[in-house]
């Protein structure tokens, strides 16, 4: 059973590098309409560290995903992947529960490090951060040259470019994007099984081995860096950076400044490190689940509507 799932790890090539701005124009809108879904700014250091990364927009916006992965997949001449698209949508809505996988990273959160920053003035720099995504949103939707010149210059500005691109770095949301793109990738490789030549073989696999091929799968395609389909990790993150770097380029110095003095502290770093973590984890948790029941799906959708070679 081994070799079914990981041959499809074989390099088969991959889209061509996107322009970072399309990307993060889309990353921005996705941020901006799930703001209602996110934590609300609050006084305590926990919540506003989870509102400032957006960790409830992007769990919750996890099943989306799957529309664009097999738009993708159909692009690049996978035409089984509409049809496996119902069950990788079901797979994904009933493993991704994003308000138990929020419990779980706030819980990580609040045992990691102290406050290390007045409580109010996080607040209040995540609540404009917030209000930046929006600004930033809006920007590409108009196609608002002039905002985007601003912005631009806020940038190029010798001391506030830099003091920006140095928070950036330190933030948790490129390291939280390489998750969205990694779960994808696993939604990219769940389509391809089924116009795989071996895809036959899943109509006679047990549940025990279908479920014995998850961890290894997961794992595999984790330190997978070349052939990355539909993005590459590294890419994923290149294009958070710099979308944040605009979200950041809209804030005032005094935000500027106890956002950088959080994640400075070892306090912030703590708590940064134990978000990312625990993101990680709960992601991969929720991956596995989402594999395990596409595959027995697939299962019993291939007993229904053999492959080609399944009717040789």
């Amino acid at each position: 059973m081994s070799v079914l799932l990981t041959d499809l790890l074989k390099p088969l090539g991959w889209m061509g590098r996107l322009r970072w701005p399309l990307v993060a124009a889309a990353l921005a809108c996705v941020m901006a309409a799930s703001a209602a879904g996110m934590v609300g700014a609050s006084d305590t250091t926990d919540q506003s560290l989870l509102q400032i990364e957006e960790v409830s927009s992007r769990l919750s916006g996890m099943p989306a995903a799957v529309e664009n992965v097999v738009k993708a997949a159909a692009d690049r001449g996978i035409p089984e992947a509409s049809d496996a698209r119902p069950l990788l949508e079901t797979a994904a809505r009933s493993s991704f529960k994003a308000d138990g996988m929020l419990a779980e990273i706030s819980k990580a959160v609040d045992g990691a490090g102290d406050d290390a920053v007045d409580p109010k003035a996080f607040a209040k720099a995540a609540a404009a951060l917030e209000e930046g995504q929006a600004k930033i949103a809006r920007m590409y939707e108009a196609q608002d040259q002039t905002a985007a010149k601003d912005i631009e210059t806020h940038l190029a500005d010798p001391d506030k470019g830099l003091r920006i691109n140095q928070l950036a770095d330190l933030m948790a949301g490129p390291d939280l994007a390489v998750e969205t793109a990694f779960t994808s990738q696993l939604m990219y490789l769940s389509l391809e099984a089924l116009s795989s030549s071996d895809a036959g073989k899943l109509a006679s696999a047990s549940q025990d081995e279908l479920q014995s091929e998850m961890r290894g799968v997961i794992s595999s395609l984790r330190s997978k860096s070349e052939n990355e389909k539909p993005v590459p990790k590294d890419m994923a993150r290149a294009n958070e950076r710099a979308r944040l770097t605009f979200v950041l380029a809209t804030l005032s110095p005094e935000d500027l400044s106890v956002l950088t003095d959080f994640y400075e502290s070892p306090g912030g770093k703590a708590k940064r490190d134990a978000l990312i973590e625990s993101y990680r984890q709960v992601s991969d948790q929720a991956n596995s689940e989402m594999l395990g029941q596409y595959f027995q799906a697939l299962v019993d959708y291939l007993k229904t509507h053999p492959r080609p070679q399944q009717q040789q």
